[in-house]
């Protein structure tokens, strides 16, 4: 690490002037703090290292925290509430812990056994299990707790297929029987966490599941996109229309690729960030357009795709 998080009494306790603390970056949501050394790249490096500088002893860095110093990316996990509002630092906190300041935390007093835990690069926070467990049980809906444990599964923090296994034992942990629940739907494949959201609400309005960004070739099986949602039965393919398909040319390679699904008989429903309050009428209605279309235009194939 280049950098190093130092209070500002250590540094003026240290001999630094008060104008030469002052000139040190500072972090985001925490005061009596000051970034010494090469600020990172990754902000969320700093506000976590920030944090386990004010934690009192006996805590351990858990939640989206634990997720980024696991390695999970910010297009994924970005340490904000709605891109621009900073979300508190999870930690898990001992009840002895005594009075700390707590601007920038959101301490918890869920208890981590020792096997929970791991020292990763000077900081101690849960395992990659635990850590995809709490990410889920500490949402409060199904749409945002699936997503957590599709990014989970995605940059291996769990294994779907023995988290079943992991969780066993953990009985009373608040909100285990919600993420159990969801772990049959879990998909390595999810690419965003509002595509992860939007699958709920397709399963939630009674559509078949459906398959997880699968490979789409023409009749001439020819690679045409990989749509988020698709039910190969009706040819209901669902998109989640993001920020970033507003950038650049994305909205011309959109509406390529739109044209070329259309032309192949699929029926394409997009769901933007507008439409949160209207998802499930808008797939209802288009699995109903694409349950009446002439199956004998459909022109698409379906390549195998080695993971769900």
């Amino acid at each position: 690490m280049t950098f190093q998080i130092m209070r500002t009494g250590e540094l003026l306790a240290d001999g630094m002037t008060r104008h030469g603390v002052d000139q040190l970056p500072r972090i985001d949501g925490m005061t009596g703090l000051r970034v010494v050394g090469t600020v990172p790249e990754d902000g969320r490096l700093v506000r976590i290292h920030a944090a386990w500088e004010k934690a009192p002893e006996g805590s351990v860095l858990a939640g989206w925290a634990a997720a980024v110093v696991h390695g999970v990316p910010a297009t994924f996990v970005d340490g904000t509430v709605d891109g621009t509002r900073l979300r508190p630092v999870d930690l898990c906190v001992p009840d002895i812990a005594g009075s700390y300041d707590t601007r920038g935390l959101r301490p918890r007093r869920s208890r981590v056994p020792q096997e929970h835990q791991v020292d990763v690069g000077g900081l101690r926070v849960t395992t990659a299990s635990r850590t995809a467990l709490d990410l889920a049980r500490w949402t409060r809906n199904d749409g945002r707790r699936l997503a957590m444990l599709d990014l989970s599964a995605r940059f291996g923090l769990m294994d779907p297929t023995g988290f079943g296994a992991f969780l066993d034992p953990l009985g009373g942990l608040h909100g285990l029987g919600k993420v159990r629940d969801l772990l049959p739907l879990v998909s390595v494949r999810a690419e965003s966490v509002p595509e992860s959201e939007m699958r709920v609400d397709w399963l939630e309005c009674g559509l078949p599941t459906p398959l997880v960004n699968q490979p789409v070739n023409d009749r001439y099986d020819r690679f045409v996109g990989r749509p988020d949602l698709l039910d190969p039965e009706s040819g209901l393919v669902g998109e989640y229309q993001g920020f970033w398909h507003r950038r650049d040319l994305a909205p011309e390679e959109d509406q390529i690729r739109r044209k070329r699904f259309v032309a192949m008989n699929l029926t394409v429903v997009e769901i933007w960030k507008e439409d949160r309050d209207n998802v499930q009428a808008l797939l209802l209605q288009g699995y109903k357009d694409a349950q009446s279309r002439d199956r004998r235009l459909d022109s698409w194939s379906l390549p195998k795709q080695d993971t769900v």
